[in-house]
């Protein structure tokens, strides 16, 4: 889980902002969170619609997407037999609570390692950052 904290500098921070620095998300997967936020499930061939990108990237997004919990999968029957997916995103309320379990496990996270910081540990980081680069 990597971000910078510069990116909320600002006071105008947005819920795709953190969802964007918290996991590490690309343009291509918030507009595929976006796409499946609005209405009803889509399939792929209706995201595609929508967002007219080749099926292999709107796949990617879908995956990185239910890695992280942002959106949900359910399988349809079809009735000429077979079956496909389709997705739909998380609530706002959701999405809301989630990213602030992120924010609170980060903050305890960040706070444990600032707490046990010390002088000599700080030298020994600086020492092996250094040794990296001695012929």
């Amino acid at each position: 889980m990597s971000f910078s904290l510069s990116s909320f500098d600002s006071d105008e921070i947005t819920c795709f902002d953190i969802i964007k620095a918290f996991h590490a998300l690309t343009d291509n997967e918030l507009e595929v969170l976006s796409c499946v936020h609005q209405g009803q499930p889509l399939d792929i061939k209706g995201i595609i619609a929508v967002i007219p990108k080749d099926r292999a990237t709107i796949s990617r997004s879908i995956k990185k997407l239910l890695a992280i919990g942002f959106v949900r999968s359910d399988k349809i029957t079809l009735e000429r037999g077979g079956y496909k997916f389709v997705y739909s995103s998380l609530s706002m309320t959701e999405i809301r609570e989630k990213l602030k379990q992120n924010i609170e496990q980060i903050s305890k996270r960040m706070i444990k390692a600032v707490s046990k910081l010390t002088e000599e540990k700080c030298i020994e980081m600086y020492r092996n950052v250094l040794l990296k680069y001695k012929t």
